[in-house]
């Protein structure tokens, strides 16, 4: 028979428990004894105060001075101007303090370390015990973390489990204190349990840091990381977390094209990484036009895509980590080739009571800077005259009636700007002098956003915790319509619940659910910078004008809308098993998203005016194009995690796992012209010819993935990550790549030769990896050959719109020539802390090259009708460094701790093509050696100020289409090859005249941010800007009359070249406004040659279309992001209506820019080239944050 060895050990545990049970108290009644002797002790010191009708606040002063006690007291609970009267010789402190509150509802209580508390006689001696637990934002326990009575010496320390207890008054505020983390103060306000969940230091070494499939302590990560607090996103007027992120860490780069409602940035890590676009097009460009060269992003360890990111409630956020290198970023593999950027949402409490929290701001929105073109008549109508008449196309011919009304109106704006047209009394006839600006656009508008969640936790009866947190949003981000609504809305739910079933066993479910609405008109509003301020928006019968300003505002009013609505959630499902005491954990997960794409456009006819009782429609017959795209997304991971502690300092960690994925995205569109009813725009309601399409999208990924991680005295550490990806977006013989990285970490400064200076270098850190990854951001089938197909738009044995084939097939890929692009990057950095790390500096340099891109392998005649095959035929090489400095302080200002930080970013990079099918080195397609971003162009020399110029320097081949002949005042250029020609080259071997004059690229990206916290004020400014960049105009909005004859008049175009003043005679003619813009004297030294139409025609490529030195503009820039200021609430008063904390703020948004480029146009819209996007927004807001 087996022997029960345990059973007899129960009387000896018993036993050894009740004797710790009994020392426990032994030394508990002992500690309170010592205590009570200390507190007689000091209440027998002697004291000799003489005070007569002094006021309470200075009898307390001296009494502290002559006693050599502190007080702690409520400011708030304290009659200050009470007077006292003592006449103590040789007092007991006690006595003194009985006859000082005396006649006051105060009582007092002496302390230990000559502390004395003074409150209310109804809670002075009202002592509780409070307990509680600490613990990161993991949910892992804090031992050893400093709790502390505020202004006391009075505290306790967490033990291993993170629990805590001590006595102290009902009223007390607690002081949480650990090193690596944020201080916080608790008010108790009469509870005995509390749970405190401490916040990483924005700079400490310590911070837990979200990696792949795990955390790390940033001391021990060896790549190229960076982490973001979700505190600051909640704490600006930004509709989506992208707005936030801009300029917030290094090497991300977050560019918008445009202030429209919830757009989508571009984002990218580390600058260009890949020549080829989402849709596998490889056309020349200085910077990607759209995400294909995004990070993978992470939201809950689960895949997402950028537009995840602008559907998700930034305050449902609790941390983003950026993984910038190969090393860390490895472990995703296929997905993760330019970066990774993980997502981390908020969990329940990790114990005590429920926290209800509600945020929300109200912002009022005005557009940053626009162009505003001359609104005066004459000027506007005799400048566009001037500009047709070196033309072949001199159509514009005012007569002299015009500019005689255009004077009157120019010298007397208060006249009417519509009249009847003298030659034909049936047509209106407009002479405005309107900025478009202001009439298009609001001066402000309105935006909104509110969020509120509960989050908590319960426990099962066997004391297992059950962790929840629900939240919902809503954000209604307004445009700058001023005619029609022109919005972005965002409803939005998430549950997230954990529960252990047993103890070993974690399970978590993950659910949001979401819809964002886009109501916008079906015509563009952007068109607005094509109108001319003579146009007039409205007749005097209230009909639309007959010109682009009222066709464009009836366009916009009556002409239908645009309305796309996304509707979807996602819920994933995750098991955690815990066993070996917690060293192994095995962690499966299953994520299901389901997306409904919905997009609606009709347009309608509209009503023009086009003279008294003729009003006519146009637009007709009208259309209505319906759109559904239904996306699946599934995601399963099965992974382990194993840590152990193998002694003597040694450490390993291991990880191994797989990951499947499959997405599916089929697309219909049906369009239906002849709308019968403009009050019921549906598709059922029309009558014309139909036109439908589909497209169907789809992709898998598997792979198997790991990582070891081996590190002796958290000192040296090495880091190994491999992933084995399987994409079907590559033919079955190429479809596998495994993709390895290493790296590795020393931190010196642990090291016993630097014991004698950790002081002064508290943290001295050196890292490197190396690695590769695979890009699979290439088109879903772009192997197949297939054949281009479409409708027919004419009859076929008598039926419209047959199915066609519309061109020659692509050739065949070769399967062998056709895989993977591969991304390699070599990084190293170094991390230094100083003053106890108190000052943070962290720089990386790396190297990353992006070899066999996907692009056309060979060059073939053009007369083959169609392209060459895709091949990885081409490499790149970008070079970068970052550089991070951070310092978080704190100081006493009039006995109160004042908190501080700032922290400074930089990083920089630059692009090469290292190998191109180009033998031509043709400058309109990529070519070995090209630096991304150049700008080929012509080195300006002046004006040609006489026919003999013009004869010794031939410029007729850059002549625009649109200009008779060069004449005084043209632009003459440097002979830079010595023919006596202006030539522009066409391939890099031979330039003729052009040479590299600038880089459109943006270099030396630059935040810096500061805040600081003194007695519930907070501030904070963050500034954010880049450095170095040029940028080449080719739009209406500088060029003006330059570039076509129907474009507005800018105010810098007025300061063209003149040869000549005009005469008495001629002067007589004109408005004194032209008299006093100095149109009519000579301009012999302009900024702008003579002027000519069609002379910057961005058609041809030839005049001032082509680059030049004169004209090209630096575009770097420093904006003031955003300034915050806000105040929470004293717990005294909030705690009255069980409120934990109340925080009101005022922040502004998109404040200012400093800029050369600014004159023009907003320094952040130049993206596009051309300048013309939806103006960007400041916003003013006001907001709150309530705990309660």
């Amino acid at each position: 028979m087996k022997k029960n060895t345990e059973g007899d050990q129960l009387p000896r545990k018993r036993l050894l428990y009740k004797l710790l049970i009994f020392m426990k108290i032994f030394f508990l009644l002992l500690s309170v004894a010592c205590l009570h002797a200390s507190a007689h002790v000091h209440s027998q010191s002697l004291v000799t105060v003489k005070l007569s009708q002094v006021k309470l606040e200075k009898a307390l002063a001296v009494i502290e001075k002559e006693s050599g006690y502190r007080f702690v007291y409520n400011d708030d609970c304290i009659p200050f101007n009470h007077k006292v009267n003592i006449d103590a010789s040789d007092w007991t402190i006690a006595k003194v303090m009985e006859k000082a509150l005396e006649n006051t509802s105060l009582n007092f209580r002496m302390m230990p370390d000559k502390l004395i508390v003074i409150a209310p006689v109804t809670t002075v001696n009202k002592d509780i015990t409070v307990t509680g637990r600490v613990v990161n934002t993991n949910r892992e326990a804090l031992p050893g973390v400093s709790v502390r009575l505020k202004n006391t010496s009075i505290g306790a320390t967490t033990d291993e489990k993170g629990m805590f207890s001590l006595t102290v008054p009902n009223d007390a505020i607690l002081l949480f204190s650990y090193i690596g983390y944020d201080m916080q103060e608790v008010s108790v306000s009469g509870r005995e349990t509390i749970a405190v969940v401490l916040e990483p230091s924005k700079n400490s070494m310590e911070e837990v840091i979200i990696v792949g499939y795990g955390t790390q302590k940033k001391i021990n990560v060896t790549g190229a990381v960076d982490q973001i607090s979700g505190k600051q996103l909640v704490e600006r007027p930004i509709a989506n977390v992208m707005q936030g992120l801009q300029g917030v860490s290094p090497g991300l780069n977050i560019t918008y094209k445009g202030g429209q409602p919830g757009q989508t940035p571009i984002i990218n890590v580390r600058g260009f990484a890949s020549i080829n676009q989402s849709n596998g097009s490889t056309t020349p460009i200085s910077q990607a036009s759209d995400n294909s060269n995004a990070p993978l992003i992470i939201i809950d360890g689960i895949a997402a895509t950028t537009d995840d990111m602008i559907r998700i409630n930034p305050n449902d956020i609790a941390s983003i980590s950026v993984l910038r290198d190969a090393a860390s970023a490895a472990i995703y593999g296929a997905r993760a080739a330019f970066g990774v950027v993980l997502i981390t949402t908020k969990e329940g409490s990790a114990g005590g009571k429920q926290v209800v929290s509600y945020s929300n701001y109200f912002a009022w929105s005005k557009r940053t800077i626009l162009p505003t073109a001359v609104t005066d008549p004459y000027i506007f109508s005799r400048v566009l005259e001037t500009a047709t008449d070196n033309t072949p196309w001199d159509y514009v011919n005012f007569s002299d009636e015009y500019y005689k009304w255009a004077k009157e109106r120019s010298d007397n704006p208060s006249l009417p700007d519509t009249r009847i047209n003298p030659l034909d009394n049936t047509k209106w006839e407009y002479m405005g002098s309107n900025d478009w600006n202001n009439y298009f656009f609001s001066k402000t508008n309105f935006s909104q956003y509110h969020s509120i969640s509960i989050n908590g936790t319960a426990e099962t009866a066997k004391k297992l915790p059950i962790g929840y947190l629900l939240s919902a949003d809503y954000t209604n981000e307004n445009g700058l319509n001023r005619l029609t609504t022109d919005d972005w809305k965002r409803y939005g739910m998430r549950a997230k619940l954990n529960i252990r079933p047993v103890k070993w066993l974690l399970l978590d479910n993950n659910l949001s659910v979401y819809q964002t609405q886009r109501d916008a008109p079906a015509y563009n509003i952007t068109d607005v910078y094509y109108l001319q301020p003579t146009n007039v928006v409205k007749n005097p019968d209230g009909t639309w004008g007959n010109n682009a300003a009222g066709k464009l505002a009836a366009q916009l009013v009556d002409g239908g809308r645009n309305l796309q609505t996304r509707i979807g959630f996602q819920d994933v499902i995750r098991g955690t098993a815990s066993f070996l005491h917690n060293e192994l954990q095995i962690v499966g997960d299953a994520s299901f998203k389901r997306e409904l794409w919905k997009y609606h456009v009709d347009k309608k006819a509209y009503q023009i005016g086009y003279g008294p009782n003729d009003v006519r429609e146009e637009g007709a017959p009208g259309s209505v194009s319906e759109a559904n795209e239904y996306v699946t997304h599934n995601v399963y991971d099965l992974y382990a995690n194993y840590n152990k502690s193998l002694g003597g300092g040694h450490a390993i960690k291991l990880l191994a796992g797989y990951n499947q994925e499959s997405y599916e995205d089929p697309y219909v569109n049906a369009t239906q012209t002849q709308l019968i009813s403009a009050s019921l725009p549906y598709i059922g309601l029309t009558s014309g010819d139909p036109s439908i399409s589909s497209s169907y999208s789809s992709y898998a990924i598997r792979s198997l993935f790991g990582r070891i991680n081996y590190s002796y005295k958290d000192r040296y550490i090495i880091e190994g990550n491999g992933r084995y990806d399987g994409s079907s977006r590559f033919p079955t013989n190429n479809r596998w790549g495994f993709f390895p990285s290493i790296s590795g970490a020393w931190i010196a400064s642990d090291e016993r030769f630097m014991q004698g200076i950790s002081r002064q270098l508290s943290t001295l850190k050196f890292r490197a990896s190396y690695g590769s990854l695979g890009n699979q951001n290439v088109s879903y089938f772009g192997y197949l050959q297939t054949l281009p197909t479409g409708q027919s738009g004419y009859l076929i044995n008598g039926t419209p719109k047959q199915p066609i084939i519309k061109g020659a097939p692509a050739l065949n890929v070769d399967p062998n020539n056709y895989t993977w692009e591969k991304v390699i990057t070599t990084n190293i950095g170094t991390d230094i802390g100083v003053m106890r790390d108190h000052l943070i500096a962290s720089f990386d340099y790396y190297i990353r090259k992006t070899n066999g891109m996907l692009t056309n392998g060979v060059q073939l005649p053009g007369v083959l009708g169609t392209d060459p095959p895709k091949q990885n035929a081409a490499d790149l090489s970008t070079k970068g460094w970052e550089l991070t400095l951070a310092y978080r302080n704190t100081a006493q200002v009039a006995a109160a701790p004042l908190s501080f930080g700032a922290k400074f970013i930089l990083s920089d990079d630059k692009t090469k093509i290292t190998r191109f099918k180009n033998e031509q080195q043709l400058l309109n397609n990529y070519r070995v050696g090209q630096t991304l971003g150049e700008i080929w162009g012509l080195t300006n020399d002046g004006n040609f100020k006489s026919q003999e110029e013009i004869k010794n320097l031939d410029e007729s081949a850059i002549i625009p289409w649109g200009a008779l002949e060069i004449v005084e005042g043209w632009p003459k250029y440097k002979d830079l090859n010595g023919d006596r020609k202006i030539e522009k080259g066409v391939t890099a071997k031979d330039p003729k005249d052009m040479s590299v004059i600038g880089n459109s690229s943006p270099r030396y990206r630059f935040g810096f941010n500061f805040d600081a916290n003194w007695k519930g004020i907070d501030c904070s400014i963050f500034l954010q800007g880049i450095a170095k960049m040029d940028f080449y105009p080719h739009h209406y909005l500088f060029w003006g009359p330059y570039q076509q004859p129907y474009a507005n008049v800018y105010p810098w175009n007025l300061d063209y070249y003149r040869a000549t003043s005009e005469d008495a005679a001629q002067r007589a003619q004109h408005s004194q406004s032209f008299l006093n813009a100095g149109l009519a004297d000579a301009n012999t030294n302009a900024y702008f040659p003579v002027l000519q139409s069609w002379l910057a025609d961005n058609n041809y490529g030839s005049g001032l279309d082509i680059p030049q030195t004169k004209y090209m503009m630096n575009a770097a820039y420093l904006r003031v992001k955003n300034v915050t200021l806000g105040y929470t609430l004293p717990a005294s008063l909030t705690k009255k209506y069980r409120i934990s904390r109340l925080r009101i703020y005022v922040t502004g948004e998109n404040l200012f820019e400093f800029s050369s480029i600014r004159k023009y146009l907003d320094p952040e819209s130049i993206t596009d080239g051309f300048g013309w996007e939806y103006p960007y927004q400041r916003k003013y807001a006001v907001g709150l944050n309530v705990d309660l």
